[in-house]
């Protein structure tokens, strides 16, 4: 009996979020055939990075998505109020923005909406299936082996996009590593909608001792509250316990007065990686890493989003154009400017110097930014 033949793509984008979805969408409808998109979940889980701020609006606009997008019924955000650098309230006001106002997303939604979009022009989407490993073909490009429901299978593909988020799959099987610049942990509980406050178009930050405080009402109309700190506060805290992270929202008096009476709707924290790191090698001989596989932003910038939507049409014309090389570059040089609106944030606040979360940020503001750049 004749052995199947491997199946062969010409590119094989893994992972199936912003940044991947985008990437085989835009080569589908570049006209590029034999696209596979594989993406580990169905699209049915609780998503943490909800926030689109009004950048995004022209990149929907590009790809034609911004109908279909509003048909989701995403809520708007009409701009932030923080306290941040003192204990005054301060706003950043959609209002008068050209780009218009953000989004509150509902995550799941609003990535398989991407996904959905890949499939219909043209790209082949494998949900529940991981990349159990890869190898270099002779031929060029890689045989990569599939695992679906404990059954693997083996593809052929020219050219590998990495968009499997922080774990960065594939350019890790490839030896690349992470140079870390202090990541954060989230803790998130969501709340019932208050019966006594009315529900808000902003987002709400708070500082305080130990972290920051992150709220926003979602689509469904639930209140998500999230708290950033680092590892080590989060265990020397005992955050991790529901009763230590209510105590912890109590001490926010900002925060708390937005949940109000409110009962969270379980009692469970969750907790999320929060990172922030670059790939010491973006790219390679047919392949090329994009989103959060190749770098991620802390949560404060608001820029995790847009940039994997960028990331994701920059990386399939530049693949069209056999230019990967041009957008690696770009994908560090936007890395380093985002060093320095991380640094420049973190700094405002300067009421707890002494504070361990606050002074290892600011610590590592002074002296990670010329490691990183160094390494570029």
């Amino acid at each position: 009996m004749t052995a199947s033949p491997t199946p062969r793509y010409r590119v094989a984008v893994v992972g199936g979020g912003p940044a991947g979805s985008v990437c085989a969408l835009t080569l589908a409808r570049q006209g590029m055939q034999a696209v596979l998109l594989i993406e580990a979940g169905d699209y049915t889980q609780f998503r943490i990075g909800e926030s689109l701020p009004p950048s995004a609006n022209p990149l929907l606009h590009e790809l034609g998505l911004a109908p279909a997008f509003l048909e989701q019924g995403h809520a708007p955000c009409h701009g932030s109020c923080s306290y941040w650098g003192s204990a005054q309230r301060g706003y950043n006001d959609a209002l008068m923005d050209p780009l218009g106002h953000g989004w509150h997303l509902d995550r799941a939604r609003f990535n398989r909406l991407l996904a959905a979009q890949a499939q219909q022009a043209g790209a082949e989407l494998r949900m529940l299936t991981t990349l159990a490993s890869s190898a270099p073909a002779g031929s060029g490009g890689f045989y990569l082996q599939l695992e679906t429901d404990h059954q693997q299978s083996t593809v052929h593909a020219d050219f590998v996009v990495d968009a499997s988020g922080a774990r960065a799959v594939f350019a890790r099987q490839r030896g690349s590593r992470k140079l870390d610049t202090l990541p954060l942990v989230c803790l998130a509980m969501r709340f019932a909608p208050p019966a006594d406050f009315p529900q808000s178009g902003l987002t709400h930050l708070e500082a305080v001792e130990h972290g920051w405080w992150y709220a926003a009402h979602l689509p469904d109309a639930s209140l998500l509250l999230t708290f950033y700190s680092d590892a080590a506060t989060v265990k020397a805290l005992r955050l991790q316990h529901p009763e230590r992270w209510l105590s912890a929202l109590a001490a926010a008096p900002n925060t708390a007065r937005l949940a109000g009476d409110s009962a969270p709707l379980a009692m469970e924290v969750l907790s999320f990686p929060a990172p922030s790191y670059r790939l010491d090698r973006l790219h390679g001989a047919d392949w090329i890493a994009i989103g959060d596989a190749a770098c991620a932003y802390d949560p404060i910038t608001s820029q995790g989003i847009v940039k994997a939507i960028s990331n994701g049409i920059t990386a399939a014309q530049t693949i069209h154009e056999r230019a990967s090389a041009a957008c690696a570059n770009g994908i560090a040089e936007d890395y380093r400017r985002y060093l320095v609106m991380r640094n420049t944030y973190y700094n405002w606040e300067q009421r707890w110097p002494n504070a361990p979360f606050w002074r290892r940020l600011q610590q590592n503001s002074l002296d990670q930014p010329m490691m990183q750049l160094s390494s570029l």
